[in-house]
């Protein structure tokens, strides 16, 4: 692997643990450690929460440097792991920078999570959230029924209209709404408190705001700012699309 293809494989990494939502000073100090251990010389980079600037002297004197915009994305724990595993093993020189780059395509390829799990999770999400905020038990059956059929909205329908993530949110959210209008119109013993509060709980953006007050703290105030508005448009959309349903089914 020569230093062009070394500085590619270094970014592919950085680009990957930012897409798949890892911490950003994770990200700097797994990218320094791979690049002293491909001798990348004057190596330097900047990470925000949606993009990254990265440079490095080759041995011609030329100056190698990238930018490139990344959305913010959701986390992907299993792919985070399996990288930190790789850039460990290729500092220990356990690894071949050839290996480490084939390695790090089928980790790109792979699927760390079944739709049978996401779909479990989103559901026993909702039903956890609807007892825990005091739901009784119809209205957390209620919220699993919900979040079963959020998880497949979001996986198999929403993808096919191409839509922003604003438009996705107030979406989803709505038609979690109308459905809990729908189970309460039909069947009264059920509260539309507990089960609104359980079927938009996957929509709430509660690790965004972790990781933005973390930012804060560690002084990088541009990601942590960046992360923090992040998730108050992601909860003003929310509350705009049970909002708009809940007024209009108060009205009907």
């Amino acid at each position: 692997m020569n230093e062009r293809e070394a500085f590619d494989f270094v970014y592919d990494i950085s680009e990957t643990l930012l897409k798949n939502g890892a911490e950003i000073k994770r990200i700097e100090t797994t990218i320094r450690h791979i690049a002293e251990a491909l001798e990348l010389k004057d190596f330097d980079s900047f990470v925000l929460i949606n993009g990254i600037f990265m440079t490095a002297r080759l041995k011609d004197q030329t100056v190698q440097a990238r930018v490139r915009d990344i959305p913010i994305s959701p986390i992907n724990l299993g792919r985070i792991e399996q990288i930190n595993t790789l850039s460990r093993r290729l500092t220990e020189k356990r690894l071949s920078p050839e290996d480490a780059n084939e390695w790090l395509q089928e980790i790109k390829q792979e699927s760390f999570a079944s739709d049978p799990l996401k779909i479990f999770a989103y559901a026993f999400g909702s039903a956890s959230f609807c007892f825990i905020f005091g739901g009784s038990l119809w209205d957390t059956i209620g919220a699993l029924i919900l979040g079963v059929v959020l998880a497949c909205f979001s996986m198999y329908l929403l993808p096919k209209f191409n839509m922003s993530d604003i438009i996705s949110t107030i979406t989803s959210s709505a038609f979690v709404s109308i459905l809990a209008c729908l189970f309460v119109r039909f069947f009264p013993v059920l509260h539309l408190t507990s089960l609104v509060t359980g079927g938009i709980i996957s929509l709430l953006p509660g690790v965004a705001i972790v990781n933005g007050i973390r930012y804060l703290f560690d002084g990088d105030y541009s990601s942590g700012w960046g992360q923090m508005i992040y998730a108050l448009i992601t909860a003003l959309c929310v509350s705009v699309g049970v909002g708009l349903v809940l007024r209009a089914f108060s009205m009907l």
